[in-house]
């Protein structure tokens, strides 16, 4: 396992400093979500914790299109579409053509989607992985706070070529 060198950080730091407090972030905040999603999927039994994702969220709605599930799932469409065909396959979810909206097509679970998302839930609750969200609020906030920043930070620009 790769050790990641993390600095503590003062106010005034130089470019080289800030560059490697970046990367530091861009890599704790990856390992910590690959960490989550492993403790998920080894508590789940499943290689890859997607259906759980896809399950949380059409449970939770009244039937959500391919883009709303990409929003909720943050898989790419393509990955997301292969993931919705399997579940299809396996009885968990089923497509229905939008009624107000012909165009769209609408991703609700199934009886069996229903009963194996439950049983998910009650893995993940006996298993204490969903006190890390409900005993640590303020880490939760602060992510939610540290991604606000990011993407009003992250404004688009032309990059500066070397010559």
């Amino acid at each position: 396992m790769k050790i990641i060198h993390t600095t503590l950080y003062s106010a005034g730091v130089d470019d080289s400093t800030a560059l490697t407090a970046l990367d530091d972030l861009a890599r704790l905040v990856r390992r910590a979500s690959q960490e989550l999603d492993r403790a998920i999927a080894t508590c789940l039994g499943e290689s890859a914790v997607g259906r759980w994702h896809v399950l949380n969220a059409v449970t939770a709605a009244e039937g959500l299109s391919m883009s709303q599930l990409v929003d909720a799932t943050l898989l790419n469409s393509a990955t997301l579409t292969r993931l919705i065909d399997a579940m299809i396959a396996d009885n968990l979810v089923h497509r229905k053509v939008d009624d107000t909206d012909r165009r769209r097509v609408l991703v609700f679970p199934t009886r069996r989607g229903l009963l194996t998302y439950r049983g998910m839930s009650e893995a993940l609750v006996s298993s204490g992985l969903t006190g890390l969200a409900s005993k640590s609020p303020a880490i939760t906030k602060s992510l939610a706070a540290l991604v606000d920043q990011i993407a009003a930070t992250a404004q688009p620009h032309e990059p500066t070529l070397l010559r």
